[in-house]
């Protein structure tokens, strides 16, 4: 803030000047031009100094500050202090920056920082290794020019970045790279990625283990089976042995209905992209599952059917099929005798179609939720072991519905049920023909079964 004495100084200058200067005009005869004279000088001096010191904020690099008189000596001195405190400020982000630069430059992950129409602003060296994007030679070029995976250029443009993105490198053949954008700021994004090669390959063993193991366990299994149902049947079979008999019946059935699941689910996740494009009419395959789950051994529940018949569903018959039947055998299995399981199969105003499974069983605490989908992942141990469960049924479902672009939610409240919320999006739905639904569809669901 600048003080008032120099103001105070100046004002009394300019009425002494003016003063001397009306005497000396009157002294001449004419006190007017005397005046006129004086302040014509004082605003030619005023002006030398605005030119001296725009002068100087245009080369402030390269000249030092001009000397100044007057009210002019405490502005030039303000404006030093604020330049002498803006190149400290320049000097301290800067070193922010150079720490920043050399910090991110030993991530062993690659870290591009894009503009928001996909221009790279910046590279750490990892990006070199990982990318192949080269330093300062790339810089402001469009990253889908550089990394021209398919994969990779619809993520870009569709702009959804909640979930990463796998794809194979783009400077290694078989190896695989994890990519993730996070937007930050009001136009920019930060794109991340490593190496996933490691993980993928132990993830490929694994499954190769998994179907491996099952399916040579399959024909051993069969053949146990095979002898323990023949040992039971026999009259001859001594008393005492009847009983541990009929528990290794059980057991290896079990096992076997585990093997079942486990090449079930190693088949899902094998079969590459995404599931088959047939339509699939959801009614008659619910009419199914319903028919099946009725017809489990002594069961007294009650399965209601409420089904939209205005559409198909795009996807693999047989997957749906076994995602859907998990579904409502868990249902079943939880539930208590004499209990009401709903299916509703219906589209909803966004455009999609939901099918809903709502059971009156036991429920699942709040904290099981989020593991529920995770194979052999039990609620009760006890229970599941009781019922015959193999573990691994939602976890197919998991598998199937994102095969077909679809999502899982679940809602459930201890002792007053569960209910399992399958969504597939409008792409996923094909309007029918009206001969051949037998009713005729709304046209909003017309509108919303062909993507609106």
């Amino acid at each position: 803030m600048l003080s008032p004495r120099p103001w105070v100084m100046e004002a009394r200058r300019v009425v002494i000047g003016a003063v001397v200067l009306g005497a000396i005009g009157y002294a001449l005869g004419s006190p007017a031009t005397a005046l006129l004279a004086g302040a014509l000088g004082y605003l030619g001096w005023h002006l030398r100094q605005l030119y001296v010191l725009q002068q100087w904020l245009a080369h402030r690099k390269r000249r030092p500050m001009p000397k100044a008189l007057g009210v002019w000596a405490p502005v030039l001195d303000s404006l030093e202090r604020l330049n002498r405190q803006s190149r400290k400020r320049k000097r301290r982000l800067r070193s922010f920056i150079s720490r920043f630069e050399q910090a991110a430059g030993a991530f062993p992950d690659a870290a591009v920082i894009l503009d928001i129409d996909g221009g790279i602003v910046w590279l750490n060296h990892a990006a070199s290794e990982l990318l192949g994007l080269r330093y300062p030679q790339d810089l402001y070029q469009h990253v889908s020019n550089l990394i021209r995976n398919p994969d990779f250029v619809d993520y870009l443009e569709r702009g959804n970045f909640e979930e990463p993105l796998e794809m194979p490198s783009p400077v290694e053949d078989g190896a695989f790279t994890l990519v993730r954008i996070v937007p930050y700021g009001s136009d920019r994004r930060l794109m991340l990625a490593r190496d996933v090669t490691r993980l993928n390959r132990l993830e490929q063993i694994r499954k190769d283990f998994v179907a491996n193991v099952s399916h040579e366990l399959r024909s051993p299994l069969t053949v146990i089976v095979g002898y323990l149902e023949t040992f039971s049947d026999e009259e001859r079979v001594p008393a005492p042995w009847r009983r541990p008999l009929e528990l290794m019946s059980q057991q290896a059935n079990r096992m076997a209905l585990i093997v079942e699941d486990l090449l079930k689910l190693s088949r899902i996740e094998h079969s590459p992209g995404e599931a088959s494009t047939n339509a699939v009419a959801i009614s008659d395959l619910l009419e199914g599952v319903r028919s099946d789950a009725l017809g489990l051994g002594e069961s007294t529940h009650r399965i209601h059917l409420e089904s939209e018949k205005g559409v198909r569903l795009l996807g693999d018959y047989n997957e749906l099929y076994s995602a859907f039947s998990n579904l409502v055998f868990n249902a079943i299995q939880y539930s208590p005798e004499g209990g009401d399981i709903w299916l509703r199969w219906k589209l909803v105003d966004d455009g999609a179609a939901v099918l809903e499974v709502e059971d009156t069983g036991i429920g699942v605490d709040e904290h099981h939720l989020p593991r529920l989908t995770e194979r052999f992942y039990r609620v009760d141990k006890a229970r599941s072991r009781e019922v015959g469960g193999t573990g691994l049924g939602l976890a197919i479902v998991k598998h199937v519905l994102m095969r077909h672009d679809a999502t899982l939610e679940v809602r459930s409240q201890l002792d007053l049920g569960s209910t399992f919320i399958c969504r597939f999006p409008a792409s996923r739905l094909e309007a029918i023909e009206l001969a051949e639904a037998g009713e005729e569809p709304t046209p909003a669901a017309l509108e919303d079964a062909s993507g609106g």
